[in-house]
C-alpha cells in the first residue's frame, strides 16, 4: 500500500514538472515573439520606408472591375399595409437595420410574421421588429404572453398608428 502511494505521488510530480516545462517554453517562446516586434519597430522607427517596403507583398488590383459587387441588402418586411390602427408585439428596436432584418428572420423562423416600421427621433433612424396586427388589446396580450412563455423575452404591446 505504501509503494502504491510513493508510486502514485511520484507520477503526479513527474506530470506537473512536465506541464510546468511546457508553460515555460511557451513564455520563452512568447519573450522572443515580443522582442522581435520590439526590434522590428526599432528598425522601422529609426530608418527611412521607402513606397515599395511599404507595398512589398501587397496584390494590386488592375482596376475596379475585378472588385466583387456586394449583394444589395433585401428589403426590409413592412408592416400590414391593411390595418393602421390596432396593436402590435414590439420585440426589439435598435439602431441597426441589418440586425432588425435579422431579428426578422429569426421571428419567422419561430413561425412569426414579422415586419420592421421605422422612426426617427432626434435625427436618428429606429427600426423597430414587431409581430402581429391585432383589433383587438387582448390579442396582442395573449401573444406577449406567449413569447414571455417560450423563450423569456420582454416584449411589449404598441398601437400600430404610432
Amino acid at each position: 500500500m505504501r509503494t502504491l502511494s510513493v508510486l502514485l505521488i511520484g507520477s503526479l510530480t513527474f506530470l506537473l514538472l512536465i506541464g510546468c516545462s511546457d508553460k515555460q517554453k511557451e513564455a520563452a517562446r512568447l519573450e522572443q515573439e515580443m522582442k522581435d516586434r520590439e526590434a522590428a519597430a526599432d528598425t522601422m522607427a529609426g530608418g527611412e520606408i521607402t513606397l515599395e517596403d511599404s507595398l512589398a507583398g501587397l496584390e494590386l488590383v488592375a482596376d475596379a472591375s475585378a472588385i466583387p459587387d456586394e449583394a444589395a441588402p433585401e428589403p426590409v418586411p413592412m408592416p400590414p399595409a391593411t390595418r393602421r390602427e390596432g396593436y402590435t408585439v414590439q420585440v426589439a428596436s435598435c439602431e441597426n437595420e441589418e440586425y432588425a432584418r435579422h431579428l426578422v428572420g429569426v421571428y419567422a423562423n419561430r413561425g412569426y410574421d414579422a415586419f420592421v416600421t421605422t422612426i426617427t427621433y432626434e435625427n436618428q433612424t429606429y427600426y423597430r421588429v414587431r409581430i402581429g396586427n391585432f383589433e383587438g388589446f387582448s390579442e396582442a396580450r395573449t401573444l406577449q404572453e406567449e413569447l414571455v412563455d417560450r423563450f423569456s423575452e420582454q416584449p411589449w404591446i404598441d398601437r400600430l398608428d404610432q
